[in-house]
């Protein structure tokens, strides 16, 4: 009698945990519904931007990785579903509000022609939409996967440059270390068997991205303690670009020791490709030495234990009502999505267009000469007018370079990745920066770019023109960009060049567009533009 006695006690107090493990259950079918609702509507009102991002990892071998990182993500919240089966969702208004942050970024983006905004924007939208379905407490389980999929934006084209430049630095001080004789001109190394350029595939950006993207998901799957997770990010940076450096070294002694035999063409990318994975499990393994014991990343992964059930409404109605909720907060960050887009559809330039001209500054030595240089021309894709004028003070020539926007739109903008001051063989990039160039006793900003073309030197200063003002920063000049179409502001800008050849004292250059600055300036009183 006992023992029947202790059975139905048992019977009755599993009853209630199964009630609960039950509702949760049905809660998390139409929280996941409404997540994957909420998830497919944001792609199909931003599908220019989901397929600018699909378009660009099928086209850029840097961010050919892209199409791993949502497979990755779905698999490391799959590993959490046990966790998350002993937490009820609850949507949080949380959610709506970062959607709104989402928004904005993405309307700035679009207004601004700034791309990877709306791709970061589109990623933290389809994250919105987890948060405000089923909340802070089930979010935070699965935050690094969901966060992870931010690697899929195809960012970090701007580090191109400045890793050409590391690289070529590298490679002469190892060379030096070496004793070979080497000369260093801008990203062309010069070496006594011959010339080699740092290219941009050459500059270690693929590497650098798939080594960071890799970083996050070891460092989360095998610490627990953030000094060590800090640590190996840092690896995961450092090592991949001093990897690259002893690569590009590698490729020019193979190819100076082999008569230029080795390390060229299919040989220089077969190389690359075994040396950088070669790397890559040096920097696993380096991780793995100081990983944490199983058993303590196994305890911090452990489920937790499950929360104070609330009490159960069996009424059918009412658990109807609760369960709406969900799809209910999917179309609340869907709602804020769709005002953004339509907004955005609404923020449109002026319907007058503008052409501009170039004059000759005011007075002193410097004026208008032909013939205008035609073996260099920029490369600036849908502008409106391209305009080339050449200047003279009898001894030296400045060339002044144009390119003028009635109205700024994707791909038709004064700042894009797309725009090339070298332009087209023989001229490409030999190096670049900012400069501080005095004028009249004033300290004025500029950006200033060497080109090289076989024996030929050049070198650029240039300016960018948006909303009626002139800036060196190419940030700053989408903040204007932004600002004029929204507050409906000058529509127009432009890229403003000066260009001189170089000889082997690049201070020739520069006093001969120094001079001519000082004459010119403000440049945009020798810009005119008219409306029509």
């Amino acid at each position: 009698m006992s023992a029947r006695v202790v059975d139905e006690g048992a019977e009755d107090t599993a009853k209630p945990d199964t009630d609960r493990r039950e509702l949760r259950a049905g809660a998390w079918r139409w929280a996941g519904g409404a997540v994957a609702l909420g998830v497919l509507s944001i792609l199909a009102i931003f599908w220019e931007t989901a397929w600018s991002i699909a378009h660009t990892w099928s086209t850029s071998p840097a961010f050919s990785h892209g199409f791993l990182i949502a497979p990755i993500s779905g698999f490391l919240i799959w590993r959490q579903r046990d966790r998350l089966a002993r937490l009820s969702p609850k949507p949080s208004i949380l959610g709506l509000a970062a959607s709104a942050v989402a928004a904005l970024v993405w309307l700035i983006g679009d207004v601004a022609a700034v791309q990877i905004l709306q791709q970061v924007a589109l990623i933290a939208f389809l994250q919105c939409v987890v948060l405000a379905v089923i909340g802070i407490r089930a979010t935070a389980v699965i935050a690094v996967p969901l966060l992870y999929l931010f690697f899929g934006a195809p960012f970090g084209t701007f580090l191109i440059a400045p890793l050409q430049d590391v690289t070529a630095a590298f490679v002469v001080r190892m060379l030096q270390l070496i004793g070979m004789p080497v000369y260093l001109d801008g990203i062309f190394i010069h070496i006594p068997s011959g010339s080699f350029e740092v290219a941009e595939a050459c500059a270690g950006l693929r590497f650098l991205i798939t080594s960071i993207a890799l970083g996050v998901i070891f460092a989360y799957e095998f610490y627990r303690q953030l000094w060590r997770r800090a640590l190996f990010m840092a690896l995961s940076v450092i090592v991949p670009i001093i990897a690259n450096g002893f690569r590009a070294t590698g490729i020019v002694l193979l190819a100076h020791y082999s008569d230029y035999e080795i390390a060229a063409g299919a040989d220089h990318i077969t190389y690359g490709l075994i040396f950088l994975s070669l790397v890559l499990f040096c920097l696993l393994g380096i991780g793995y030495s100081f990983r944490e014991p199983y058993s303590e990343i196994a305890a911090a992964a452990a489920p937790s234990a499950t929360p104070a059930a609330q009490p159960a409404d069996n009424q059918a109605a009412a658990r109807v009502l609760s369960l709406l909720r969900f799809p209910a907060a999917a179309a609340g960050v869907l709602l804020i999505a769709v005002a953004s887009w339509t907004y955005a559809t609404q923020v449109v330039g002026t319907d007058e267009k503008s052409r501009a001209s170039l004059s000759s500054p005011a007075a002193g030595p410097w004026h208008a000469v032909a013939p205008v240089p035609t073996d260099w021309q920029p490369t600036f894709p849908n502008a409106s007018q391209e305009i080339m004028q050449s200047y003279s003070d009898g001894a030296r020539r400045v060339d002044v370079y144009l390119a003028f926007f009635a109205q700024q739109r994707q791909g038709a903008e004064a700042v894009n990745w797309m725009n090339s001051l070298a332009g087209a063989a023989p001229w490409t990039r030999g190096g670049g920066g900012s400069l501080e160039v005095q004028v009249s006793g004033q300290s004025i900003a500029a950006n200033y770019e060497r080109i090289v073309a076989r024996e030929r030197r050049r070198t650029i200063w240039y300016w960018y023109w948006v909303d009626g003002r002139l800036t060196d920063s190419p940030l700053y000049a989408k903040v204007l960009e932004a600002k004029a179409k929204l507050l409906r502001g000058e529509q127009a800008a432009a890229v403003i060049a000066l260009a001189t050849d170089s000889t082997d004292d690049p201070k020739v250059a520069q006093a001969a567009l120094s001079e001519f600055l000082a004459q010119a300036w403000p440049l945009t009183q020798m810009v005119a533009t008219q409306k029509f």
